[in-house]
């Protein structure tokens, strides 16, 4: 059935975003590695920093995703938006420098181009988020995100896309795979830890309202497992070595699932994705990694 309902474009190509400024410590950091799962193995020392304070903190990159999180617009009456059906369409993050396990972060955000798929079949937001320290006035990261509204399709075109991303030709069988068990409050861990509360993660009737049988993952959450993978796989001791990352979300997870991380080496390049091991679905496709050689 046809969409009627959909975004105002004139309205929302004219919105200008103030920036959001956020303080975190330690232990939001902390809660951020927790929301992933480290900490799962009591012996895995590997992952023992990002959890206790004991062995020197250590920071998961992926968590600038987190950072300077934008107030919930979408709801906004004027804009037209069906909000309920808004998922994580792609995203890429380039760190300039390393995170610190704490600091003050202000965030500018910037709506780049709208996407429209035709009815039916929903639009694209095209944004640009650049991460910086508020105190020293320098970029962190810079952040390309990609939102799908499902519901919004027929609102016309505006602007220039920045990201898209290029298909996993898959020949051979991934350089190393691992599979994560998931909890099924994971998903009500994960808003607390990254301050995206949209309630399709936790309100079991808004999740049916969106068409899902259940409250599902964030996209995000399962980026942030790939990155665990990632950081395990290549620089165990050294998470400042990853630099970029890049992801097309496919479909998302529910809390409580096995997501299986596959790795394939491109020359410098980690190239990945994940699938849903109970129902074999993919979950993350065009997943792309780059990380310091030194």
């Amino acid at each position: 059935m046809e969409v009627r309902h959909h975004m105002d474009l004139d309205y929302v190509k004219n919105l200008r975003f103030e920036p959001c400024d956020q303080t975190y410590v330690s232990r939001d950091s902390i809660l951020y590695a927790l929301s992933l799962g480290m900490g799962s193995d009591p012996l895995n020392e590997d992952e023992l920093p990002f959890v206790y304070e004991g062995r020197g903190l250590k920071i998961v990159p992926s968590q600038c995703v987190t950072l300077g999180w934008q107030p919930m617009w979408h709801r906004d009456p004027c804009a037209g938006i069906d909000w309920v059906s808004i998922v994580h369409g792609e995203l890429a993050f380039t760190l300039h420098r390393p995170l610190t396990i704490q600091g003050t972060v202000r965030t500018f955000h910037v709506l780049k181009s709208v996407e429209d798929k035709g009815p039916g079949r929903g639009a694209l937001l095209h944004f640009e988020h650049l991460v910086t320290d508020k105190e020293l006035d320098t970029p962190l990261a810079t952040i390309r995100s990609v939102q799908f509204l499902r519901g919004d399709g027929g609102c016309g075109n505006w602007g220039i896309p920045v990201l898209g991303s290029s298909p996993l030709a898959i020949t051979v069988d991934p350089s190393w795979q691992i599979d994560y068990s998931t909890s099924p409050q994971g998903a009500l861990m994960y808003r607390q830890a990254s301050h995206d509360l949209m309630p399709i993660h936790a309100d079991p009737h808004i999740a049916r309202m969106a068409g899902f049988q259940r409250p599902i993952s964030h996209g995000l959450h399962t980026m942030g497992l790939a990155c665990r993978a990632i950081i395990k796989r290549y620089a165990p001791s050294q998470p400042e070595r990853l630099l970029e990352m890049s992801v097309r979300f496919v479909q998302p997870a529910f809390p409580g699932e096995t997501v299986r991380i596959e790795l394939f080496e491109y020359g410098e390049l980690v190239r990945f994705r994940a699938r849903s091991v109970e129902r074999d679905v993919l979950l993350l496709d065009r997943g792309s990694a780059r990380l310091d050689t030194v």
